[in-house]
């Protein structure tokens, strides 16, 4: 399988959102693998077992949060040129990584 190293999705996830983990596996069934990782300023236990249960780093904001502030945070939080951000009722096509490789 491709993988893209150079790029991280940032799931951004806001307390409870039943949408979470499509989001979450949408990105994970991409055709070419990048870095994934869910950010949040509203931890809780359903976003912090979704995490575990996929295996992703999770990264709490503990500053000013609102969508602009919680959006930063999450893009800071890659270690990579590029990023997504993936809102958490965002579900991408499994295509969706490759095309913008290109």
């Amino acid at each position: 399988m491709e993988r893209f190293d150079n790029h991280t999705f940032v799931i951004c996830a806001y307390k409870e959102s039943k949408y979470l983990e499509e989001c979450i596996k949408s990105v994970i069934n991409q055709n070419v693998k990048s870095n994934i990782l869910i950010s949040t300023s509203t931890p809780n236990t359903y976003i912090e077992n979704l995490a575990n249960k996929y295996n992703l780093p999770l990264a709490i904001n503990t500053g000013k949060s609102g969508i602009g502030e919680d959006w930063n945070f999450g893009v800071s939080q890659a270690k990579t040129s590029y990023v997504t951000v993936a809102h958490q009722d965002d579900i991408y096509n499994p295509e969706y990584l490759e095309e913008i490789v290109k």
